[in-house]
């Protein structure tokens, strides 16, 4: 015989509202009551009718994660696209914060390059209730859409005006690096960075720049190029720099892409690190870990924004009046073996 809502909330010995209140994630329900129901519907083996709970609540309980990106018609590996560590780390911090819930999860990625007009299939068929934005590559006119059409929207690794957006405090993340290679007496520091338009690039331009000037240290020994944050933009990048004459005694990579090219670079030039040059990455994904060098990175916790940008969306859902959430997560260093003193 199938087990009902009534079921549970006999076994709980709490009302069907209550239950019905716990199932829809509500915050109302004090934590006490919420473990005995959830406890309940465990030994019960409750499954929800979610068909029945879409037309009394007019919610689909499914949310989208929608990947902004100019790659997709490349392989997302490939030497010269962008990888993309970002969707697969914050996808795995989303899937911890829906945890306990019954909401699903869909993922696209998605490119307007070819067509700015257009939306992602996962919106324009309304089968979400609530959406999460990865990455940078979008238009305004794409969130004034979301906004139009009141879909909740979270934006994670960028800040928007206006919507809920959970990122990485990207001027520290440029302080960290210069702090680190300062301190170890670092003296011609090359900066990988990504493109020149970028916001997230000017902060972390702007937290090398706060940190030379703390140590007193000369501006004109920090160098900085600006490319794309693909593995070959950072190869080209660098070659560029070495084949001009110039010889930095320290690295910073503003993505583990870039990193990896300008290490894959300089393996070729038969540059040791760290006893020849130091170097430094962003973000702390698979590509750091797997790199033959144990790398020092600037870790932008990427699993932590996926979980708090989770709890932004579905207070949003329940809450749509609630007050914009703008929340930085701060990044930290983690050492590797990549950085010597000078």
């Amino acid at each position: 015989m199938k087990v009902t809502i009534l079921d549970v909330a006999r076994e709980a010995n709490v009302s069907k509202s209550t239950v019905s209140l716990v199932l829809n994630n509500s915050k109302a329900v004090k934590l006490e009551t919420q473990y005995k129901v959830r406890e309940a519907i465990k030994k019960l083996n409750y499954t929800p009718n979610l068909a029945a709970r879409e037309l009394t609540t007019s919610r689909t309980h499914t949310l989208g994660i929608v990947f902004l990106t100019s790659n997709h018609f490349k392989k997302p590996y490939a030497f010269d696209s962008v990888a993309e560590t970002l969707l697969y780390d914050t996808s795995n911090g989303i899937y911890t914060g829906l945890k306990n819930t019954d909401y699903a999860l869909l993922t696209e990625r998605f490119s307007s390059v070819s067509n700015p007009d257009a939306l992602p299939s996962l919106i324009m068929s309304r089968r979400i209730d609530g959406v999460f934005l990865i990455g940078g590559l979008f238009t305004s006119d794409l969130i004034e859409h979301l906004r139009q059409i009141n879909l909740p929207t979270v934006i994670i690794g960028l800040q928007y005006n206006g919507t809920d957006s959970i990122f990485s405090e990207m001027e520290q993340v440029g302080y960290l690096a210069a702090k680190e290679l300062l301190e170890k007496h670092h003296k011609r520091i090359l900066f990988l960075n990504g493109p020149a338009n970028s916001s997230n690039s000017q902060k972390k331009l702007s937290g090398m720049q706060k940190a030379f000037s703390e140590y007193g240290e000369n501006p004109k020994n920090l160098y900085v190029v600006n490319s794309g944050y693909a593995g070959l933009d950072g190869y080209k990048s660098l070659k560029e720099i070495w084949e001009s004459g110039l010889r930095p005694d320290a690295i910073f990579g503003a993505s583990d892409g870039i990193t990896s090219g300008a290490m894959r670079f300089l393996f070729e030039q038969k540059v040791n690190i760290p006893q020849d040059l130091s170097i430094i990455g962003y973000e702390s994904s698979i590509l750091s870990e797997y790199s033959p060098v144990n790398l020092t990175v600037i870790d932008a916790h990427k699993e932590k924004m996926g979980e708090e940008a989770c709890r932004a969306l579905l207070k949003r859902i329940e809450k749509p009046r609630s007050n914009t959430v703008w929340l930085g997560i701060p990044p930290t260093l983690s050492h590797g073996s990549s950085v010597i003193e000078r």
